[in-house]
């Protein structure tokens, strides 16, 4: 346990969420060798804590809800300090936060109603965040004057484009639970 009362998986999700102002506040100073190394500790992180609950059978109900928070606040936070300073254009974050906002308030609406849903990614929406955090580590790789890979605007509409497909799931889904249950 890294966190007294948590197991290792909920630990590095909470750690992820601890990380974001930091790394919010390392990126507004201009800081970008210490921000791409910070972004890379968090996305590391978010790919640890699904696989060490795996291995270990160490799934539980707070990281079933805290991992998919965990990853829209930082990711969603990420991009948007990241537009604020210039590196992206300002429609990419507004899409990609979009998506998260409209995502979150539907399981929130869902559970006001109460219908019950089950908190599960799928593979449209785990190929979102990992096109996004490939995104958003290249933008920093190149902010902080390292080797990035070409094409970024191209990777840019790709992860747009996706956040668009997997947004569109996961309404689909809502809507499809919301009325299995309330009809």
């Amino acid at each position: 346990m890294l966190l007294p009362g948590l197991n290792i998986p909920n630990s590095l999700t909470l750690l992820r969420i601890l990380m974001t102002p930091l790394f919010v506040g390392i990126v507004l100073y201009g800081q970008y060798k210490l921000a791409l190394w910070t972004f890379f500790v968090g996305a590391v992180s978010d790919a640890l804590d699904g696989a060490i609950a795996r291995l270990l059978n160490q799934r539980t109900p707070l990281g079933t809800l805290l991992d998919p928070v965990a990853d829209k606040i930082f990711l969603s936070s990420a991009v948007t300090v990241i537009a604020m300073t210039g590196m992206v254009p300002a429609w990419i974050a507004i899409a990609l936060v979009s998506r998260d906002i409209i995502v979150i308030s539907g399981v929130v609406l869902l559970k006001w109603v109460e219908t019950p849903i089950p908190i599960r990614p799928h593979f449209w929406g785990k190929l979102t965040t990992l096109f996004e955090i490939f995104y958003l580590f290249s933008v920093l790789l190149r902010q902080a004057g390292y080797s990035y890979p070409g094409h970024l605007a191209l990777i840019a509409v790709l992860t747009v484009f996706l956040a668009f497909v997997s947004g569109g799931i996961y309404v689909f889904q809502g809507l499809s639970w919301f009325q299995k249950y309330k009809t």
